[in-house]
Parts: C-alpha cells; sequence; structure tokens
C-alpha cells in the first residue's frame, strides 16, 4: 500500500525560496533610517543648547533617555538574531535549511528524519490533531506552522512563516511554492507524519496532484482588496 501511494505521488523537486527584492530594499531601509533618525536626535540633543532645541532641561532630558532606550532596543535585537538571521530556504531530499547568504552560513537543518510525532509531547493546552498544525494570527496575513522536531535528542517544537529572517530578505516571491514542496516533501519521505488538511485549503493546494490554483488565490485576493476599498470608501463617507 506504501510503495502504491508513492507511485501515485507527483515527483519531487527542490525548491529555494526567491526574495522581493523592492520590498525587502524597502523594509530594510526602514530600520537603517528608523536608527539614524534616533541616533541624529541624540546627536542632535548632545551637540545643541537648550534655546536651540526649544526643550527645557527635564524635556530634553526625558527626549534623550527616550532615543537612547530606542537605540539600545535595536542593538540589542540585532546582537540577539545575529546568530539565528538567515535569508533563504531551501526545501529538497534531505529536509529544510536556512542559509544566510550574506555570509553563506546554514543557520539551522531540519532532516526529513528530525520530524516527530505529535504523541511524543506534552502540550500545556489541548494538543493538536495532526503532527503538523498550524495557526492564524490576527495580527499577520501569514499562517504560523508549527510540528515536533528531535533535535540533539530532545524533542521540540518548531515554528515556521516560510519566511526570511533578516531586516534585508523577509518576504518570498514564491511562499507558495515553499509550502507545496514543504508539504510534499513530507508525502514522499515521511508519509507518517499527519498534516492538518486546511493547510492544503487555505494555500489553494490540491491535495492529490500537488499543484497551487493561482487563480483562485488571485479571485480572493480581489474580493479582498475591493471590500477593503468599500469599507474604507464608507468610513469616509461617515466620517467626512
Amino acid at each position: 500500500m506504501h510503495h502504491q501511494q508513492k507511485k501515485i505521488l507527483p515527483s519531487f523537486r527542490p525548491v529555494s525560496s526567491k526574495p522581493m527584492l523592492f520590498l525587502n530594499a524597502v523594509f530594510g531601509l526602514f530600520w537603517v533610517f528608523c536608527s539614524l533618525f534616533f541616533l541624529g536626535g541624540i546627536v542632535f540633543l548632545s551637540i545643541n543648547s537648550r534655546e536651540e532645541t526649544g526643550l527645557d532641561e527635564k524635556g530634553t532630558l526625558a527626549l534623550f533617555c527616550i532615543f537612547s532606550l530606542i537605540i539600545l532596543a535595536i542593538i540589542a535585537l540585532i546582537l540577539y538574531s545575529r546568530k539565528k538571521m538567515y535569508t533563504s530556504i531551501i526545501i529538497d531530499e534531505k529536509g529544510i535549511r536556512y542559509l544566510n547568504a550574506f555570509n553563506n552560513k546554514v543557520r539551522k537543518e531540519i532532516c526529513w528524519s528530525n520530524f516527530a510525532k505529535r504523541e511524543k509531547v506534552t502540550y500545556i493546552l489541548e494538543p493538536p490533531k495532526f503532527d503538523v498544525s498550524y495557526i492564524r494570527q490576527s495580527k499577520s496575513f501569514f499562517d504560523q506552522f508549527f510540528w515536533p522536531v528531535l533535535i540533539n535528542n530532545k524533542i521540540e517544537i518548531h515554528s515556521e512563516m516560510f519566511l526570511g529572517k533578516h531586516f534585508f530578505a523577509m518576504l518570498y516571491t514564491n511562499r507558495l511554492e515553499l509550502i507545496r514542496t514543504f508539504l510534499l516533501g513530507l508525502a514522499h519521505y515521511r508519509p507518517d507524519i499527519t498534516v492538518n488538511p486546511e493547510i492544503f485549503s487555505n494555500h489553494y493546494i490540491d491535495k492529490e496532484s500537488y499543484t497551487i490554483d493561482y487563480n483562485q488565490r488571485r479571485k480572493i485576493g480581489i474580493i479582498a482588496g475591493l471590500v477593503c476599498a468599500l469599507i474604507f470608501t464608507i468610513i469616509y463617507f461617515l466620517v467626512f
């Protein structure tokens, strides 16, 4: 039965993430400009007198402290994320690799053999019904997937959004293709791992052929855009 199931599966082809160059540059430069703005504010407050800044002593000190805390927070975020940053996701016959293309270092690797069953994890809340499940976050446009993995003889929960973790490489043009290849890789190399079927329907992937219905995705995107435009138009007329 297992042999027959593998025969009818589409062939597996490795895939690498493709960054959205323009949007990634915009987001990256946004962080750079924010840092320069607050750094410039600190320098401005330091070298100019109170008459020139138009602030009293308390106001100058408060603003200086706020700007300094923001700069320290940005530095702490960079130092914390530096060793975890990756620009690319590669899914192939071995599993999933996270690569930082700026220094050509593999940040993390999850082999297909590392995937574990949900029964091996003790959950605080109600355990999921499938080994690979997802949550749709209200603050994000992207679903977050999670599944147990065996790393260094220890079971842990791995979460994944199929996005980059770098200020200049966050969004991918082929995110759906990454998800599709991930699901197909599981079917080929770990058919014992169960997957929440909603993941297929929510990402326009056919569960049998593993093809992506881009037309359906486009239609829903257009409808969502029209609904948002209608809501903003109604709000505009109600307010003004």
